[in-house]
């Protein structure tokens, strides 16, 4: 019966399964940016917790050079939440413009 399957599942090892899932790249269209508006607000709401020159130390974030195309959670030399190491996304514009509209749905 079902419920003899579902009892002899390892529920522990479905969760790590379905978390490590990645997440699909979001169905939508990025605008276009301002460089110069995209400047000023990184200053003011991201330098605080980020770095963004290669190189850059790890704050309170992780360093954001190269974070494009990088899977999340992956930074060496940052600890991250397991949520995070296990959300398997890798940054593209579609993911970054989503989260930074709603980092709470990520």
């Amino acid at each position: 019966s079902i419920r003899s399957v579902a009892a002899s599942l390892d529920a522990p090892l479905i969760l790590r399964f379905v978390a490590a899932m990645p997440i699909p790249e979001p169905e939508i269209e990025v605008p276009e940016g301002d460089l110069k508006k995209g400047a000023k607000l990184f200053k003011a709401k991201c330098a605080q917790c980020h770095t963004c020159e290669k190189g850059g130390n790890a704050k309170q974030g992780p360093p954001l050079y190269g974070v494009m195309g990088r899977t999340s959670g992956t930074y060496d030399g940052f600890a991250y939440s397991e949520s995070n190491k296990n959300a398997a996304i890798v940054w593209s514009d579609k993911h970054m413009f989503e989260y930074l509209v709603n980092p709470k749905k990520y």
